[in-house]
């Protein structure tokens, strides 16, 4: 399927990101190009999970290319500690071996439609 990350890069991106928005270093971008492989990749690994399906997409900075990033990992529908509601976990592999950590990313700009009024505010 889709290119994946091993979970110890994922928790580095993820918290550099988290650092990076703390200290107001972020880069300039404004949208990602997703490849429909990495998100047919979390859709069937989610698909058997039962309940609602979803996914949750972290924002993450990778250090080796000085860039944002978008993981993406599947999520499992657990009861809800409120009654009445519904807590997804993360589908991560520590949790689940056969889960992968998608690392879906092309971060515009450069990867961008520069045509498209969501990238020009027009």
């Amino acid at each position: 399927m889709g290119k994946t990350i091993d979970e110890p890069t994922a928790i580095t991106w993820t918290t550099a990101y988290r650092n990076r928005l703390a200290a107001g270093t972020l880069g300039n971008t404004t949208a990602f190009l997703i490849p429909v492989a990495d998100l047919l990749g979390v859709a069937a690994e989610i698909m058997n999970e039962g309940g609602a399906p979803m996914a949750r997409a972290y924002l993450a900075w990778d250090d080796t290319k000085n860039q944002e990033k978008l993981v993406i990992v599947g999520t499992t529908q657990q009861p809800g500690h409120t009654p009445g509601t519904t807590d997804y976990l993360d589908m991560i592999p520590t949790r689940n071996p056969a889960s992968n950590i998608y690392d879906f990313t092309e971060p515009c700009p450069p990867k961008c439609d520069v045509t498209s009024p969501l990238h020009t505010g027009n």
